[in-house]
């Protein structure tokens, strides 16, 4: 009973006050702010057992996958520079009430109070919440000329208190880059490029392939829904985009481990599935990509794809691996894992079980409602 006692009483000036510098690196470190709602705050404990924390310590690019809390307000500080440079940060909270959302908010997202601004989504206002991953600004700044390593930034924020706590859910699922609703949406204006929030978990993949991980799982937005069209003409249904990691993936800081990372555009090692209405549209889109330059027609045991390689352009000087696009029934799939794994997957791949998923989000309210103390061990406080 002692002990339980003393567990609640370290949890909570972990929570309130915040954590006492780590000085171990590539930890995985919870930033709430010190002013941050007490809802988020119980959101982000349910984050203490989560699987893609499990798959970035399984991978190399964490020392734990048990997170260490601190506040956010604790990494702006100056001495605290190495601390937050070092290790791999996930911010929860609300760029109202958090400074270092705010510095680390980039410009790809326009958020504010009760409405988003996002290419590829439209303006919309109500309550959603957004995940954001990249490479951690701390690290790739002008203070670091160069390091043995690569530390990851994941930004779970929203519109209001609700939808931060929708995003949190939604993080638990996996999800590493997406918008998802708290409530109904109002859209506010109009563009060919608007795609109304949802939150439609993608089927089962496998947790691993052999030395690769399942890490997570990101949500295309509607530039991508429409860069089929001028393919040939039709646009999928749904797309996801399911993300694997390698060992020492993050082992460097060069273009490699931002290719095989967690942004968004981050295509290697990745899975996208585009499901359209029939299998005549999926076969006819994978035609055209057939006629594209670089494709080149080739059979892997008995599926059929065509191959390209990973582009170059200014920031990547060579290609870091090849892209496949198979067609199964309505899917349209593009894998740009290695060949050996890309077989593995497609061996146990079944078209019509995987169309079969809810378009309804799931309600995981309940997991941050029934969220018990945390027994925090072995995490230097």
């Amino acid at each position: 009973m002692k002990n339980y006692r003393m567990i609640l009483t370290i949890l909570f000036i972990v929570l309130y006050f915040g954590t006492i510098v780590v000085a171990q690196e590539r930890l995985i470190l919870l930033a709430v702010s010190e002013k941050a709602d007490p809802a988020i705050k119980k959101a982000a404990m349910s984050l203490m057992n989560c699987p893609i924390f499990t798959a970035l310590q399984a991978c190399g690019g964490a020392a734990d996958a048990q997170p260490v809390l601190t506040n956010s307000e604790t990494l702006l500080s100056d001495t605290s520079f190495q601390q937050a440079a070092y290790n791999n940060l996930v911010i929860i909270g609300l760029p109202e009430q958090d400074i270092l959302l705010q510095k680390c908010w980039g410009h790809q997202l326009g958020l504010r109070s009760g409405e988003i601004d996002v290419l590829g989504y439209g303006k919309w206002r109500g309550d959603f919440g957004i995940i954001e991953s990249d490479r951690n600004p701390f690290l790739y700044s002008h203070r670091v000329k160069d390091h043995p390593y690569s530390t990851n930034i994941i930004k779970i924020s929203g519109t209001s208190i609700a939808g931060v706590i929708q995003a949190v859910e939604a993080f638990r699922t996996g999800l590493l880059n997406g918008i998802v609703p708290a409530g109904q949406g109002q859209l506010v204006e109009t563009s060919i490029l608007d795609r109304k929030p949802d939150f439609v978990i993608p089927p089962p993949f496998p947790n691993e392939l052999g030395e690769f991980y399942r890490i997570g799982w990101t949500q295309p937005n509607e530039i991508e829904y429409r860069a089929y069209i001028d393919l040939a003409g039709y646009q999928p249904e749904r797309i996801w985009r399911i993300k694997y990691v390698k060992p020492k993936v993050f082992d460097n800081v060069s273009g490699e481990s931002w290719v095989n990372g967690l942004h968004r555009l981050s295509y290697g090692n990745a899975v996208t599935v585009a499901v359209f209405v029939s299998t005549d549209e999926a076969k006819k889109t994978w035609n055209a990509l057939g006629q594209s330059n670089g494709a080149k027609l080739e059979t892997l045991d008995s599926f059929v794809c065509y191959r390209f390689e990973q582009p170059t352009d200014e920031a990547f000087d060579k290609s870091y691996g090849d892209i496949r696009y198979f067609v199964l029934k309505n899917h349209l799939i593009a894998v740009s894992l290695p060949q050996h794994q890309t077989l593995l997957l497609l061996k146990d791949y079944e078209p019509t079980v995987i169309s079969a998923y809810s378009p309804t989000c799931p309600c995981l309210r309940t997991v941050i409602e029934n969220t018990k103390p945390v027994v925090i061990t072995n995490q230097p406080l």
